[in-house]
Parts: C-alpha cells; sequence; structure tokens
C-alpha cells in the first residue's frame, strides 16, 4: 500500500483503482472470474438478472419448429404458474446481492485508501520523531 502515497503523503487513488484492476487482471488470468461478467453485471439494464417474461423460441427450423414453439406457447401458462413466483423472489435475490456487492466494493476501495493514508501519517510521524532525535 505504500506503492500508493504522493511525495505529500497524500493518497493516489489512481495508483490505488490501478492496484485492484490488476488483481483482477491477475485473477482472471488464472480463470478464476468469468470475463464478460463484469461488464454484465456493471452495465444498467440488469439483463443479468432472471426474468420471468422469457421468449419462446427454438432452434429447430421449418413446419416443425413452428409447431414446437406454438406447444411451447400453449403450455406456458401453466408452466409459469409454478416458476413466476420462484423466479420473481430470486429476481430480487439477485438484485439485492448486485447492490451488495457494489457497496462492498465502494467501501472496500474507501478502507483502503484510509489506511493507506493512515500508513503514510505513521510514516511521517516516525520520520518527524527520528528527525527530532538527531
Amino acid at each position: 500500500m505504500s506503492d500508493w502515497a504522493t511525495g505529500d503523503g497524500r493518497v493516489d487513488v489512481a495508483a490505488v483503482m490501478n492496484g485492484i484492476r490488476e488483481k483482477i487482471r491477475g485473477r482472471r488470468d488464472l480463470g478464476l472470474y468469468d470475463p464478460e461478467l463484469l461488464a454484465r453485471l456493471m452495465a444498467d439494464n440488469h439483463n443479468w438478472n432472471i426474468s420471468t417474461d422469457y421468449r419462446i423460441e427454438t432452434h429447430r427450423q421449418g413446419l416443425g419448429a413452428r409447431a414446437v414453439v406454438k406447444l411451447k406457447q400453449l403450455v406456458r401458462p401453466w408452466v409459469r404458474l409454478y416458476t413466476d413466483h420462484p423466479l420473481s423472489r430470486q429476481a430480487q435475490i439477485n438484485l439485492y446481492l448486485h447492490y451488495l456487492g457494489h457497496n462492498l466494493v465502494r467501501e472496500l476501495v474507501r478502507l483502503q485508501v484510509e489506511v493507506a493514508a493512515l500508513r503514510n501519517q505513521v510514516k511521517a510521524l516516525q520520520k518527524e520523531k527520528e528527525s527530532g532525535r538527531g
């Protein structure tokens, strides 16, 4: 964290953020992160969350494909009786955890900056104390 200090004892926030990004890159290189997950989670549209109004489609082609889609459309109201409530609940949980994660990251960065500033103050006081002795 001493790498984050400027010459005048203040914290270089850009260096802190670069350090965090570097750690994330390192973990991503190890395969610990889905590279597109962060971008999807940070997007404003929340398309990462579960949606109960899913589209009905098929990979098949031709007349059989249209028949499959129509059959799925006919069955959908009964399926939704059982799936809508749990999916809505899961979407609420996902959104809560999403905001919780954002707030935790903000707090973590704030604490890292604060710790770096305190370390710089301690170092400055130690230098001042040492120079007072000499």
